[in-house]
């Protein structure tokens, strides 16, 4: 058992820098994660005790008819409660319309991921192209791919319709696990759903189950390796939960694939930033680009840390990572900089002689 564990800590370190006291590093992320997790269960008790707990995080956006779409840090909540995931950097949605009856949303670019409010009286519709998806209550990802458009559902059911000229609309209805590109290949317009494919439908499902399970199976006996390689087969079983994503990080670089991390990481911050893990993610994924000898990227992380969370137990860390990147690119000004910065915020600190060393001012 001590072998093992010895190899995957070996599996976790290799490549970092041999100046940092890794064991220390390790017990510091563990020690954030038991807190967040004591404070999600005391959170959870909480809500059983008293009933009610009302949290509100509301996103002030200007939708304007007809016009792009800002989102605030990714997210556009419409006034009736759903909401609209996407990356500013990649993607572009424009809402035409917005009333009690009628929900209109004209996707521009890149995969954009809904969460609708169900609401029977209400009209919801996403169009891509000519593809348009009708919706009541679910979650799902749009998504154009070329003159095609990739439409994968999570929760609940929606209707694509193809709109094919002279030939008329085709339709598909698609319920959660379901996922596709329309129009389909080969074919101008789409099939419905037949009742003699729910057979094939239930076994697809029936092996994604099986997947997770051994997917989560491996991970609790600490087989990475093969949690992986069911990792590779069948990506989906990650899932896309903040736990699921660190998990499917950790998949991946204690199975020697630390690469593979990047991804997961990433993805956090783009789609859950807000959430008390994201700075333990953008400090793992600053770590992991070290590790790949992605030097400035990784720089570029650990600033991100300070500055998006500078009240984290990481934060201190982070700083002295960013000072040991910098001195590895022979960054002489943002060295000495760091140091001073590490001297304001932590006069006491017991790491200062080594931020000081990097700066060469010792």
């Amino acid at each position: 058992m001590m072998g093992r564990r010895d190899e995957r800590e070996r599996v976790e370190l290799r490549g970092l820098a041999t100046g940092w006291d890794a064991a220390r590093t390790e017990r510091l992320l563990a020690s954030v994660h038991d807190r967040l997790a004591h404070r999600r269960r005391a959170w959870r008790a909480g809500i059983a005790s008293v009933g009610v707990v009302s949290i509100v995080a509301i996103a002030v956006i200007s939708l304007q008819r007809g016009r792009a779409a800002a989102p605030e840090a990714g997210v556009i909540r419409l006034r009736e409660g759903s909401e609209i995931r996407l990356d500013p950097a990649s993607a572009e949605v424009r809402v035409l319309e917005e009333t009690a009856e009628r929900v209109r949303v004209d996707v521009v670019r890149g995969a954009s991921r809904y969460a609708v409010v169900p609401n029977p009286g209400r009209a919801f519709e996403v169009r891509s192209g000519p593809v348009t998806v009708s919706v009541v209550g679910t979650e799902f990802l749009v998504e154009p791919r070329g003159a095609a458009t990739w439409v994968e559902v999570t929760r609940g059911k929606v209707k694509v319709t193809v709109s094919s000229g002279k030939d008329g609309d085709a339709t598909a209805l698609l319920g959660a696990g379901d996922a596709g590109l329309f129009p389909r290949e080969r074919a101008p317009a789409v099939e419905p759903i037949a009742e003699d494919r729910a057979g094939a439908a239930d076994g697809a499902r029936e092996r994604a189950r099986r997947s997770r399970q051994s997917y989560r199976s491996q991970i609790a006996r600490h087989d990475y390796p093969s949690a992986y390689a069911e990792l590779t087969r069948n990506p989906a079983v990650a899932g896309d939960t903040v736990d699921d994503l660190l998990v499917a990080a950790d998949v991946a670089r204690l199975s020697d694939h630390p690469a593979e991390a990047v991804p997961y990481l990433q993805r956090i911050l783009r789609d859950h930033p807000r959430d008390e893990r994201a700075p333990m993610a953008a400090f793992t994924l600053g770590r992991t680009l070290s590790g790949l000898g992605r030097t400035r990227d990784a720089m570029a992380q650990f600033a991100r840390v300070r500055a998006g969370w500078p009240r984290s137990p990481l934060a201190e860390d982070a700083l002295v990572r960013e000072a040991e990147a910098a001195a590895a690119l022979g960054d002489v000004v943002a060295t000495v900089r760091l140091a001073a910065e590490y001297d304001r915020a932590y006069p006491d600190g017991r790491r200062r002689a080594e931020v000081r060393r990097y700066a060469r001012l010792e």
